[in-house]
Parts: structure tokens; C-alpha cells; sequence
């Protein structure tokens, strides 16, 4: 963003008190929003309205002021649970923090291991088998919808040992109670249960085989 005051310089347009914080500016630039400031930062860099921001000033306010912000944030965040690359992005940009701090945060994660995709692939499939345990497609799928990409998920779930048939067998015995006299339809919603965990047909005739042996 570039003003008619000068090559280096950009107009600050607003500085508006922010609802939920009243101790925060939202400094407005170029009639977009830019960053925030409490107020005795904005003092201190003597931002005032229809007046402009040197281009040093900006850049010192970004790598500095606000790319800590942006680095708690994301650090508060991952306070609760591991978090994947895309999560922590959607994250930091809900908050409106600029690409380039962003960039500099993820970088900052990335390096001290923070965010680690894999890892946490690792950790969410192990759990989920723990508590409920799925196909391999629907592990698959729940990964992909956290942000991890495929060619992660595919080598997480190869390294794994899934044992879909026994699980898939042990849902056939919890749903039916070990009663395999079904008709027709109850035999439709069972299958179509154990599809929607993502097991395959293949594997579904297996646990049955398994569980009509009685080897479960």
C-alpha cells in the first residue's frame, strides 16, 4: 500500500477502539484494516488519523509488535491440543493478521516443531482406534478434512497396524449382540453401518467370517 504523501509512506485512514478490548486500537490503512495496537503503542509511534506511516514504521509494527501477537496466538492455540498446519493457518487468519506474518509464524512452528503434520496424523489415528475404531478410508477422510494432505495420511495409515477385519468384527458383535439370525434388512443396515466406518466390502466379509468362527 503505497499513498500519494510519499513512495515510502501510507495513510493511516483509521484508528477505531475495538469492541471486545477497549485498550486496543484497529489501525486502519488505505481504508483497510492493518493491525492492532494498544493504545499506548499507538502513542507511541505517533499514529494519528489522515496522517502517514513511514514505511519503516509499518515494517518495525509487523515483524515486531505484531508478529508476536501472532506467534501467542498460535502458541495459546496449540495450548489445548496439536493442531495441523491448516488449522493453525485458518486460525491466525480468522485473527487478520497479515500473509507475511503468517508466513513468519508458521516458519517460527515449523522450525521448534510445534506444527508437525505427521506427528499429529500419528497421534489422531491411534486415538481414534482407541476410542472408535474405523476403516482405513474413514481415517482417511477425517484427516483430509483437518488439512492433512493426502500423500501424509496415506503414509501414516500404511505404517499402521489397523486390523480392520478384527475391528470391524467387533462392531458386527456389539451391533447384533452375537446374534448373526439376521434378515434381510437388518443385514442391509448393519453393512451399511460398517461402510459408513469406511470399512470395504472385503473386509466386511472377513469379519463376518470371523465372527460366525467364533475366532473374536
Amino acid at each position: 500500500m503505497k499513498s500519494e504523501q510519499g513512495e515510502n509512506a501510507m495513510l493511516v485512514t483509521a484508528i477505531i477502539p475495538q469492541k471486545k478490548d477497549p485498550a486496543k486500537r484497529n489501525i486502519f490503512i488505505d481504508g483497510e484494516f492493518a493491525f492492532s495496537l494498544i493504545a499506548q503503542d499507538v502513542l507511541y509511534f505517533k499514529l494519528r488519523e489522515g496522517e502517514p506511516i513511514p514505511q519503516e514504521t509499518y515494517d518495525t509494527i509487523q515483524d515486531n509488535l505484531i508478529y508476536i501477537q501472532a506467534q501467542d496466538t498460535a502458541l495459546h492455540y496449540l495450548g489445548y491440543k496439536m493442531r495441523t498446519e491448516a488449522e493453525l493457518r485458518w486460525k491466525l487468519t480468522e485473527k487478520e493478521f497479515a500473509p507475511q506474518v503468517i508466513e513468519k509464524v508458521m516458519d517460527f512452528l515449523f522450525r521448534y516443531g510445534y506444527c508437525d503434520d505427521k506427528a499429529y496424523a500419528k497421534s489422531f489415528v491411534k486415538e481414534r482406534l482407541r476410542l472408535k475404531p474405523k476403516g482405513a478410508y474413514a481415517l482417511k477422510m477425517e484427516l483430509r478434512q483437518k488439512g492433512i494432505s493426502e500423500k501424509i495420511a496415506e503414509e501414516v495409515l500404511a505404517e499402521t497396524d489397523l486390523n480392520e477385519a478384527e475391528d470391524a468384527a467387533r462392531w458386527i458383535l456389539k451391533k447384533t449382540r452375537g446374534n448373526l439370525e439376521l434378515d434381510e434388512k437388518e443385514k442391509q443396515r448393519l453393512y451399511g453401518f460398517l461402510q459408513r466406518k469406511g470399512y470395504r466390502w472385503d473386509t466386511i466379509r472377513e469379519a463376518m467370517a470371523l465372527v460366525e468362527a467364533g475366532e473374536v
